[in-house]
């Protein structure tokens, strides 16, 4: 059964895979579809490596545009 990454796409086009604790996270088949209809990119935004911040906490991060999914490993 495979996963699901999660493929950010900022405000200037740049799509980043979702990182969290130093490696490209992945949601499980059920969790996927639930977490890309309820994420709210107004409340986040993406540090050029692909972590996810709170909005206005580090002068690098990125507004998000969309969140999407692909297959992972």
């Amino acid at each position: 059964m495979h996963r699901w990454r999660v493929v950010i796409t900022t405000i200037n086009g740049v799509e980043v895979r979702w990182r969290k604790a130093g490696a490209v996270h992945t949601l499980s088949p059920e969790l996927g579809q639930m977490w890309v209809q309820h994420f709210k990119p107004a409340l986040f935004q993406v540090m050029p490596d692909g972590h996810i911040v709170p909005r206005d906490s580090d002068p690098k991060a990125i507004d998000i545009a969309s969140v999407a999914l692909e297959p992972g490993p």
